[in-house]
């Protein structure tokens, strides 16, 4: 049943992410088209601005959809009615705290920008913050529907609301080449879609329209506030981190920086939110095997769903490393290119996040927030520091080694020994020697790539490009099958390809 539920979220999430992905690319250069780059660094820097009000959440989001998972599982309707009750609450509170406080920061805006010569930058400000804000109204009962392994209903109703988002997007920004309309059509379309997901909710859960009698137990209560506790750290670490970034660009270099640095980013973000649609969908479904199964059989499925992160870091960091700044050569202009240093940075930092994505997994459906509650303050204070004092230096890249510093110092060996000591029964050293087995594939792999299509592939046009995202997807794929054709984890997933999705000549 886990499987099933986990083929149908995936395939829904990838059809729906692939169409909205799309069309954010062709927005994107519509948008460089029709208006001043600075706007585009705007986007950037509200977007990040805001992001830290969402500190205001306090990870209720990630305790919702954990502490739903046993109720759900086991069909304790009371238990879902009370927790959705309580969360309700707590969510209008947040939205409603996060646009009061925004309001609130809008005398020191020009503080975060060098050299600002933007008009109307309250009013945009103001229009973001509205549509982060609302968002929250309704958040609650998108998050039952993920954590009862329906995330599919979640990516199509996401997804069909960011396509409408794009089309209309695209024909005010040709039409009118109006900032203004393009962000207030973002807020238009948040509330429709959050309040589709909600009525859905309703119908698929028409209990929770019922008045939930009693309280939760004082088991259910105390976990929940433990790992509110324990999540206001992760998200700090978490928004410092992912935030800092475009606020350190702004603020040391220009709006301009931020534009050529949100190109490479949107790249990135396409890839890693695919593959958080994805983990989104398995994560309900880790979450019930944690809760049922025993000890080594969610051992053997965290080895596969590693070999799987590790396999697609292969591809994704293979085909970056080669075809980057051809991608965006060919899509915005050479005015548009980094230098391929920091390009390189931007790859190494990717991998290293990118990795994380399964031990991230197993420890949010185990609830272990409160285990490394102190890694997410040393993380950020990190990267912070190194990102600050190195961009003054050394320009962009000071910000990337800032995030690849933090990581090797923190996250990358931090996660996996609390997820090793408290949920699943891995040996530390097993998983960082099969670690360093996938990087060094990947390492060698990607050189070995890039110098073959250099030779194939002279120059940087759409036909060379094509082909070498072909050469690039066979080259990596068939060295992987080769070198790891005879571990279990392949053996694992030849038997579900055959056997749950017909490829009988696996």
């Amino acid at each position: 049943m886990r499987i099933k539920q986990a083929e149908r979220n995936i395939r829904y999430s990838l059809i729906i992410y692939a169409l909205n992905n799309i069309l954010k690319f062709i927005v994107r250069v519509v948008f460089v088209k029709c208006l001043p780059v600075e706007y585009l660094g705007i986007n950037g820097l509200f977007s990040n601005v805001l992001a830290l009000l969402t500190l205001a959440e306090l990870g209720v989001g990630q305790s919702i959809v954990y502490s739903l998972y046993k109720p759900l599982a086991i069909d304790d309707t009371e238990t879902v009615k009370l927790l959705m009750k309580l969360f309700k609450k707590a969510y209008i509170a947040i939205g409603c705290f996060i646009i009061a406080a925004g309001f609130l920061m809008i005398p020191w805006l020009e503080w975060f920008i060098k050299d600002n010569n933007i008009s109307n930058l309250r009013l945009f400000y103001v229009i973001f913050l509205l549509n982060t804000g609302i968002s929250y109204f309704y958040a609650y009962k998108r998050d039952i529907i993920i954590a009862d392994q329906k995330q599919y209903i979640n990516s199509i109703y996401q997804g069909i609301g960011q396509i409408i988002l794009a089309v209309f997007q695209v024909v005010s920004l040709v039409v009118y080449e109006s900032y203004l309309i393009y962000i207030a059509l973002m807020l238009v379309i948040t509330m429709c879609e959050n309040w589709m997901v909600a009525r859905k909710a309703d119908k698929l859960y028409p209990y929770l329209r019922e008045s939930a009698a009693g309280c939760l137990s004082s088991d259910i209560y105390l976990k929940i506030k433990q790992n509110i506790k324990a999540m206001l750290g992760h998200r700090l670490g978490s928004v410092l981190v992912t935030s800092s970034p475009n606020i350190i660009l702004s603020k040391f270099i220009g709006l301009s920086a931020i534009a050529v640095y949100s190109n490479y980013f949107l790249v990135i973000s396409a890839v890693n939110n695919l593959a958080s649609q994805i983990f989104a969908s398995l994560t309900a479904g880790i979450g019930n095997l944690i809760a049922l199964e025993s000890s080594q059989k969610k051992a053997d499925i965290f080895k596969v769903i590693e070999f799987i992160v590790a396999w697609q870091a292969l591809i994704v960091s293979c085909g970056f490393y080669v075809l980057f700044n051809p991608l965006i050569e060919l899509w915005l202009g050479k005015s548009f290119l980094f230098e391929t240093i920091i390009v390189d940075c931007l790859i190494v930092n990717f991998y290293l996040m990118y990795m994380r994505k399964a031990v991230l997994a197993f420890r949010d459906a185990s609830g272990l927030y409160w285990n490394d509650r102190y890694k997410p303050l040393a993380e950020a204070i990190i990267n912070l520091v190194a990102s600050v004092s190195l961009t003054i230096h050394y320009g962009v890249i000071g910000v990337i080694w800032g995030g690849i510093i933090s990581t090797l110092l923190t996250c990358f060996w931090v996660e996996p020994y609390v997820l090793f000591r408290n949920s699943i029964d891995i040996k530390l050293k097993d998983y960082f020697q099969d670690y360093f087995k996938y990087a060094a594939v990947t390492l060698l792999t990607a050189v070995f790539s890039k110098w073959l299509c250099s030779k194939l592939f002279s120059e940087v046009t759409i036909v060379n490009f094509v082909l070498g995202v072909v050469l690039c997807l066979v080259i990596t794929n068939v060295v992987w099958i080769v070198i790891f054709r005879k571990r279990e984890e392949m053996a694992y997933l030849r038997n579900v390809a055959r056997d749950k999705f017909g490829m009988k000549f696996l």
